[in-house]
């Protein structure tokens, strides 16, 4: 498969070629589709829908995602120009839009189908989806099946962040809801305030999160504490616990939870950060949004989504990987400081030093609850590190906002 750009749809340019590609195959097979597409670009343009794109010179496939207010997505013409299909390009540009859509919140993806699109259905089918019903949706007598996926949780919030990952193990793992962070109970503040709702029940839970081996004293406060308070369920999440502390919790209905029980949810085990710190990050950057760093003045800014990176340092390194055509390593900053925020704290803040206007900024950060953004001193050129090579010292996989260690930066700043 030939190489290829896969990415958010942000550009002006970008949102208009959507019509070359649609028009032409859709118009006559849906009702009033050119008026559709046309709403629709224009709520891209808002940041009310999002879309995805791939290109070889020009946009070869899309796929545009309507979210809503529950935590789904509606996934609206996906579709790869005929000279392109069968060659693999259909599951990248699933998987990305997947991506996209966990880091968007969205719990579950939903599509229209016609019936007798019988390559599109296994496609689907292929990808998890299931069929939940049959309608004629557009009144044209030609009926569509209604396809949906269930998305299984993923973390995409700081690794190294404990607390973060601690709260988002107990929504997914027990359907546990954030009530307040820190409340406190008698002379004592606690980490969260979460409720769990059985039926038409609720719990309210006393939750401790520590990135540390937690011993029985810990354990017995928070018991302690829950028992003199309005809160029904002591849940402690720690790196591990003593025996004593175990043998206490169990014999006294607290709940715990180690890292063992969060890597078993996750499929990966969380990183010590003592042990292993990080060195700077690698991030994803477009071509022509790394050219405008480039040719800014310092001090340079560089916004990504998500917390993760919350934990980089003054002094550090932030690598920038130039997406395709390029694919390469051509410049890392040196770290003055880094803020999360809020899209709008962020823009009002630093929006006179982005290099994104306020139109792409709105729709990057679309998806977004939280915004990192990195203060760099300077901007170092370096000759090229390209595919090849590039593929010996950190995979593709990792080349978008992740921390590297001291052996890979090495590697990279020879």
């Amino acid at each position: 498969m030939s190489e290829y750009r896969l990415d958010r749809i942000l550009h002006e340019e970008e949102i208009l070629q959507l019509e070359g590609l649609l028009v032409p195959k859709f118009t006559s097979e849906f009702p009033n589709f050119s008026q559709w597409l046309e709403k629709a670009q224009e709520d891209i343009a808002k940041g009310n829908r999002f879309a995805i794109g791939m290109w070889r010179e020009k946009l070869i496939a899309t796929c545009i995602i309507k979210l809503t207010a529950s935590g789904t997505a509606e996934l609206k013409s996906f579709f790869i120009d005929p000279n392109f299909q069968h060659s693999g390009y259909g599951n990248d540009l699933y998987n990305e839009t997947e991506t996209q859509c966990r880091k968007a919140g969205v719990k579950r993806i939903i599509s229209y189908i016609y019936t007798d699109e019988t390559p599109m259905i296994e496609f689907m089918i292929s990808k998890g989806f299931l069929i939940s019903g049959k309608e004629d949706l557009y009144g044209n007598s030609r009926e569509s099946y209604i396809l949906s996926k269930t998305l299984s949780p993923e973390y995409f919030g700081d690794p190294y962040d404990w607390e973060e990952l601690g709260e988002w193990y107990l929504q997914t793992r027990l359907k546990a809801n954030k009530i307040i962070d820190h409340p406190l109970v008698d002379d004592r503040r606690f980490d969260k305030h979460m409720r769990l709702c059985i039926g038409d029940y609720s719990i309210d839970a006393l939750i401790e999160i520590k990135d540390q081996r937690v011993d029985l004293d810990s354990v017995l406060v928070l018991y302690e504490k829950c028992n003199r308070s309005n809160f029904h369920l002591p849940i402690f999440v720690a790196r591990e616990f003593t025996e004593r502390a175990e043998r206490y919790a169990r014999n006294n209905a607290v709940i715990v939870f180690t890292s063992n029980d969060i890597a078993q949810h996750l499929g990966w085990r969380p990183p010590v950060i003592c042990e292993g710190t990080p060195k700077g990050m690698i991030v994803s950057i477009k071509p022509d949004y790394q050219q405008r760093l480039l040719d800014g003045d310092s001090p340079y800014f560089y916004v990504k989504g998500g917390s993760s990176g919350k934990f980089l340092t003054a002094g550090q390194i932030l690598v920038f990987y130039t997406t395709a055509p390029e694919q390469c390593i051509r410049a890392y900053g040196k770290i003055r400081s880094v803020k999360v925020g809020t899209p709008h704290e962020i823009w009002d803040e630093y929006s006179t030093r982005l290099v994104l206007s306020e139109d792409e900024y709105f729709r990057f950060a679309s998806i977004k609850k939280r915004i990192l953004i990195i203060e760099l001193s300077e901007i170092i050129d370096i000759d090229p590190i390209k595919e090849e090579e590039l593929n010996t010292i950190i995979s593709k996989k990792d080349r978008s906002g992740s921390y590297i260690d001291e052996d890979t930066l090495n590697k990279i700043l020879k």
